[in-house]
């Protein structure tokens, strides 16, 4: 039987769905996922930490089994409708998991809510620089809905080009949540590139864990991002890719299980 257990949290936008695994009694770790994705990206890991950490992975507004935003999409309305969700789960304080914009959420939620976080990982930080927010929108545009159904295969090939030795399950998963987004398949970019990371990457005082893969196009940036925070470590994962959670699960639970512990 999987250790995954799922639910739904009642919020002002609606409900907001969430995997969980682990028992109530131990630390707490809330993961939060990457875009176009879904808490899906984490049942591997979340099978790993299941005996040291109960889990909290939810899906962010609009995503997976969550309801859409009511409001503009930032980073902040994602943390404040999280936050919101996670104190009604009884949870005050807690680890902090983000991979790419979920680690943008990461740290709008600790520079909102400080305190809230006792330590941060980080995978793939998101402190962009003015030709990683000039090449986003690029990479990040809608496919137009076509009669001959094209717009299906090239969701496809942009999920591929990620990382095309990923399954070909993985990479069905992700492109069929990418067309599930329709036109908002860009909000949640935009949202990052209109974060003031830095600023807030500087206001956290917990500790922080900062890795990526070598193959990740946000490893440039790791070194400072580091160099914003007082109290960090660094990682990289020789070989990794965005499906580092999946497909390097067996060294970023290692990673995260050292961190936390």
């Amino acid at each position: 039987m999987s250790a995954i257990r799922r639910g739904y949290i009642d919020t002002r936008i609606g409900q907001i769905h969430y995997r969980e695994a682990g028992n109530s009694d131990l630390p707490s770790l809330v993961m939060f996922h990457q875009v176009p994705s879904t808490s899906a990206m984490y049942e591997v890991l979340m099978e790993r930490l299941a005996n040291q950490f109960h889990i909290i992975a939810p899906d962010m507004p609009g995503f997976g089994g969550s309801d859409a935003l009511n409001e503009a999409v930032t980073i902040k309305a994602y943390a404040d409708i999280l936050h919101e969700a996670l104190l009604a789960l009884g949870i005050h304080q807690c680890l902090v998991f983000g991979h790419h914009t979920g680690a943008s959420v990461a740290v709008q939620l600790e520079y909102d809510f400080p305190g809230f976080a006792s330590k941060i990982a980080l995978s793939g930080p998101t402190l962009l620089d003015q030709a990683l927010k000039d090449l986003l929108p690029k990479k990040s545009f809608a496919f137009p809905v076509e009669d001959n159904g094209s717009h299906l295969m090239l969701m496809w090939e942009r999920v591929r080009a990620k990382d095309p030795d990923a399954t070909l399950a993985l990479s069905q998963r992700e492109t069929l949540t990418g067309i599930a987004l329709g036109d908002t398949y860009p909000d949640a970019y935009k949202a990052v590139i209109d974060q003031d990371y830095a600023t807030q990457l500087a206001s956290v005082k917990c500790p922080v864990l900062a890795f990526a893969g070598t193959e990740d196009p946000l490893l440039g940036q790791l070194d400072n991002a580091l160099a914003l925070v007082e109290n960090g470590e660094k990682a990289i994962i020789e070989g990794a890719r965005t499906y580092v959670c999946e497909r390097n699960a067996d060294e970023v639970s290692a990673l995260l299980t050292n961190f936390f512990k």
